[in-house]
């Protein structure tokens, strides 16, 4: 009996520590940045009534955590042996605490007094990417403060620092030339002007003209015109004008070179420029109807003449009569006019003045000769000619002009639709330069050159 005693005793004081014997899981699992590596460290532990583990046991995960993703997530751990269970939920939070970068063009901004300039951004952030959109931008004691908040709401703020200055001078551009021949007795018109300005814009209204022009009394007058902004920064330009009688003769120069190209523009003529541009020469262009309007005016702009030549440039039709000369001549005059704002006053004859083409018509050369001054134009031929029309070789075409050239005024006939002849024009200006002749271009001031008429 004493036996069974002692064994239900025993059998009751292991049941009881069994009874007392527990499972602990420890986690040790913190929160994790956007993008770091999750580690999770776990243990479990079936434990006596004084904390001792007597051996460790298997943990059953349920869920997991995805570092790529902003977010909380819920992880079930579970441990189990025998009548024994445990279960415990931990959440892991996955956060983002790195705010945006915002990137500028400029760390200093320069702006206009009345404005506060432009700046160029961009907001980048590591788990948004770009948010750009995002940017709020406003103009806070002379900086620029761009401020952007992520998903996870950091903010990013920068400050850019304005500079307001201007010390650039406004612009004017004179409508039609900056030269102007008036013929004595015509009045003189204005022609107009604008003026802009890099801060103010259009201040056209702002412009301040002195000078004026007698028109009855021969002499060269200037027109000024001068404009300013808000600060005073200040542009003058002005225009001339000559009132001549008729055709007035002004040297300007006893070794003169007048490079004049009849019949076009062409496909050549924007090389011809572009030589005359590299020297700074200034040239005549007697055009027709050949060619792009852009090239004339593109001439034109360049300080170049542009002078009446023909439109159809056929003899049988131009010299038909007086009527139809002066129709032929209208017609060029308005493309004129057209493309760089103000008629012509110089021409020259197609085939020249002493072409015997004209024979035709008996003695229209002699009447249209008169007849073109009495309409106030002023009409050249030439004393060089290059014998372009002969030859397309441009060593022997500068040759030819170049054995030619005389103290006083050389007056040059080319052709801007022959390639050799616009190829010649370098060797010629660097001829010219080089042994003290100056190039000028033709206008109703220069000297007359004219041929002896044959009809």
């Amino acid at each position: 009996m004493k036996k069974i005693v002692i064994i239900v005793v025993i059998s009751f004081i292991i049941l009881l520590y069994l009874f007392t014997l527990k499972i602990n899981i420890t986690v040790n699992s913190d929160n994790v940045k956007v993008f770091d590596n999750y580690n999770e460290d776990i243990s479990s532990c079936l434990e006596d009534i004084f904390g001792f583990c007597l051996f460790k046991l298997p943990v059953n995960i349920e869920g997991n955590v995805d570092t790529n993703v902003i977010g909380n997530y819920k992880i079930t751990y579970e441990s189990k042996i025998l009548f024994k269970n445990k279960k415990i939920e931990k959440e892991i939070k996955v956060y983002d605490d790195e705010p945006p970068v915002i990137t500028v063009d400029k760390d200093v901004i320069e702006s206009c007094p009345n404005k506060n300039g432009d700046i160029t951004y961009k907001a980048v952030d590591n788990y948004d990417n770009d948010i750009t959109d995002k940017v709020t931008k406003e103009v806070i004691d002379n900086k620029y403060v761009l401020k952007v908040s992520d998903s996870s709401n950091n903010e990013t703020i920068l400050e850019i620092p304005i500079e307001y200055k201007d010390n650039e001078k406004p612009t004017i551009k004179l409508k039609g030339s900056s030269i102007v021949y008036l013929k004595i007795g015509e009045k003189y018109n204005e022609y107009g002007y604008t003026a802009i300005d890099n801060c103010l814009g259009d201040i056209t209204n702002r412009v301040k003209i002195s000078g004026n022009v007698d028109s009855n009394k021969a002499g060269k007058y200037t027109i000024t015109y001068s404009v300013s902004d808000d600060l005073n920064n200040k542009i003058e330009v002005t225009r001339t004008v000559y009132v001549y009688n008729k055709n007035p003769d002004i040297p300007v120069g006893d070794k003169v070179i007048y490079l004049t190209f009849d019949d076009g523009p062409s496909s050549y003529t924007n090389t011809l420029l572009d030589t005359l541009k590299k020297y700074n020469v200034k040239a005549t262009f007697f055009v027709t109807s050949n060619g792009s309007d852009s090239t004339i005016k593109r001439a034109y702009q360049e300080g170049h003449s542009i002078g009446i030549h023909s439109y159809s440039h056929k003899y049988n039709e131009i010299y038909k009569s007086e009527e139809a000369f002066f129709k032929d001549v209208d017609k060029v005059n308005n493309r004129i006019k057209r493309i760089t704002g103000e008629y012509s006053r110089i021409l020259r004859f197609a085939g020249g003045s002493s072409n015997t083409v004209s024979r035709f018509n008996k003695g229209i050369m002699s009447r249209l000769s008169k007849e073109v001054e009495l309409r106030g134009y002023k009409y050249f031929d030439w004393n060089v000619s290059s014998s372009d029309t002969i030859t397309n070789d441009s060593n022997k075409i500068a040759n030819n002009v170049i054995k030619s050239l005389r103290k006083g005024n050389n007056v040059v006939l080319q052709h801007d639709t022959k390639y050799g002849s616009v190829k010649a024009v370098e060797q010629i200006i660097q001829y010219g330069l080089s042994h003290g002749y100056v190039f000028a271009s033709l206008n109703v001031t220069s000297p007359t050159v004219h041929h002896a008429i044959n009809n």
